[in-house]
């Protein structure tokens, strides 16, 4: 988490308040009226402003201390080059003229200045109080109170009898009864692939065997095997080998035209995450991307989904297990 405030933004809030100075003081002196002075200000002062921010937090500048101050001191001296010569132009000496400067122009956004880091350090302590500080990953513990954890860990079952078949999908592998809410249709933890255990341990995925079985598709698959990390909500969610699921939402809408899908893989390095995480809910997809298919799913990770046995003995019956996550 960045600083409040660093030396860089007081140099450059001392520097840039100055050059708003200038580009005021300049025209009036040119005979410009006041409020073509104060358009040419804004415009010319914040440009100047936006170089001088791009300039000292670029990549570059920020690398080394050294290039930090080369920076500020290339600055500096452009800035004391034009404090000494352009009150002279105006028939004024440097410190009547920087007098009148920090009186009217650069005291305003000095006190802007401090108001601002004020608002920062409030909402960053506001930040920390809901989340922490971001050293142990976020910690979600109000989102946990609002969660039934064991509503999020129930598994779907086959269907004997009636069911909705407004919800429902027909595929080669079964039919699956999805849920509705507002106006989106949901079919979460459809199997993919048959459940890489037993023999199937490190090998490439296997189709499902045809079927006309009835399953719901409410609840979400298990995440794959991996490291629990404090303050995730995912420590929270059954995981499992057998992860190979895959989670759909489309407007409820009916329609016959075809539609884009976007699929969406999960984070973490390979090594993490699920199709579970909130930031993954597809409760707004359809809102934001109402003309398509949203879908995300779970997949082999970490030992599971990669890893080399070819140099372990009988790694040769594993030809797949180096990038069965992909």
């Amino acid at each position: 988490m960045r600083k409040i405030f660093t030396i860089d933004d007081l140099f450059i809030a001392l520097v840039a308040a100055v050059g708003y100075g200038f580009t005021f003081e300049v025209p009036k002196n040119l005979g410009y009226p006041e409020w073509l002075c104060a358009v040419i200000c804004i415009v010319v002062g914040f440009a100047l402003e936006g170089l001088e921010h791009k300039i000292v937090f670029s990549e570059t500048i920020q690398k080394k201390p050294a290039y930090r101050f080369t920076a500020f001191a290339v600055i500096l001296f452009i800035f004391l080059t034009a404090l000494n010569n352009i009150p002279e132009y105006m028939g004024e000496t440097m410190l009547e003229y920087v007098m009148v400067q920090y009186q009217f122009v650069i005291i305003p956004p000095l006190l802007v200045f401090a108001f601002n880091v004020a608002l920062r350090q409030y909402r960053i302590k506001k930040i920390r109080e809901r989340y922490g500080d971001g050293s142990k990953g976020f910690v979600f513990d109000d989102l946990l109170k609002k969660i039934e954890l064991d509503k999020i860990n129930r598994q779907n079952q086959p269907i004997h009898g009636a069911f909705d078949t407004n919800l429902a999908v027909k595929t080669k592998n079964g039919v699956f009864v999805g849920f509705k809410e507002k106006d989106t249709i949901f079919f979460t933890g459809i199997p993919y692939a048959k459940p890489p255990v037993g023999e199937l341990r490190w090998k490439a995925p296997e189709p499902l065997p045809e079927s006309e079985e009835v399953f719901e598709a409410k609840y979400l698959g298990a995440s794959a095997i991996q490291v629990d990390y404090d303050g995730s909500p995912l420590k929270h969610h059954r995981q499992s080998e057998d992860c190979l699921t895959i989670n759909i939402c489309i407007e409820s809408k009916k329609t016959t035209r075809k539609k884009p899908v976007i699929v969406i893989f999960h984070h973490g390095d390979f090594s993490y995450g699920s199709s579970a995480d909130p930031l993954l809910s597809g409760d707004n997809f359809t809102k934001v991307y109402p003309d398509t298919v949203g879908v995300t799913f779970n997949y082999r990770i970490g030992i599971f989904g990669f890893i080399d046995f070819s140099e372990v003995p009988g790694g040769e019956d594993y030809p797949d297990a180096l990038n069965l996550g992909l």
